[in-house]
């Protein structure tokens, strides 16, 4: 056997298991993404209003590495886990501090009484999304 044949296959063979193995640690992953805490939100109890909605507003502190905070997205669910209503809001401020405290809002219908969820989560300028932040509210008839 030809020694150019010998080395090709060993080459082949090495680059074979490169990629096999993630490319000997290397990785394709964009990294992760910013850090979100601390929620203090609004209003914690609502009462039952048909035809109406109230306005879900808080904030939260948000830590991140370089890349700037592209928008932050409120998504309520009802007591059966069903999305009721959801907002994104896009970010548009180049010059944020890596450390800071941004709001969220969204509306919700108080047309039916029951236990609500919601998530907060934001999404960097390179697409990485954070950790997901969770509250709850209920719209009552006893307020």
């Amino acid at each position: 056997m030809k020694i150019s044949t010998i080395i090709g296959a060993m080459a082949w063979l090495f680059l074979g298991t490169l990629f096999a193995t993630g490319l000997g640690g290397c990785s394709f992953d964009k990294g992760k993404g910013p850090e979100i805490a601390n929620p203090v939100y609004i209003p914690l109890q609502a009462p039952v209003d048909e035809g109406k909605t109230i306005a879900l507003n808080g904030t939260f502190d948000i830590v991140r590495k370089n890349a700037e905070t592209a928008s932050v997205r409120t998504i309520v669910y009802d007591a059966q886990g069903k999305e009721v209503s959801s907002e994104t809001i896009p970010l548009s401020d180049a010059a944020l501090r890596t450390a800071d405290t941004l709001a969220f809002g969204v509306d919700v219908s108080t047309s039916k009484k029951g236990d609500y969820t919601f998530q907060v989560a934001v999404t960097d300028s390179t697409g990485r999304e954070s950790n997901k932040l969770d509250g709850t509210f209920a719209v009552t008839d006893l307020y």
